[in-house]
């Protein structure tokens, strides 16, 4: 993908904690609802989807904003 140095981040503990302050989580099924959020390096939203939970996100779209926000 060409990307060297990005933080991920995957919210799996404490359960939800993140995707529920983005509202994200989906608290009748258990699980965050399927969605990208790319923060600059100040922090700073730049970038941010959600997806039908049946279909997978567009990474051309989200690496572009990756791309954009260096």
């Amino acid at each position: 993908m060409g990307i060297k140095h990005t933080r991920l981040l995957s919210d799996f503990w404490p359960h939800g904690e993140v995707s529920r302050k983005y509202g994200l989580f989906l608290e009748s099924e258990g699980f965050a609802n399927r969605a990208n959020v790319v923060l600059d390096e100040q922090g700073k939203v730049i970038f941010a989807k959600e997806y039908n939970i049946d279909h997978a996100p567009d990474m051309d779209e989200v690496l572009a904003a990756v791309a954009r926000g260096k």
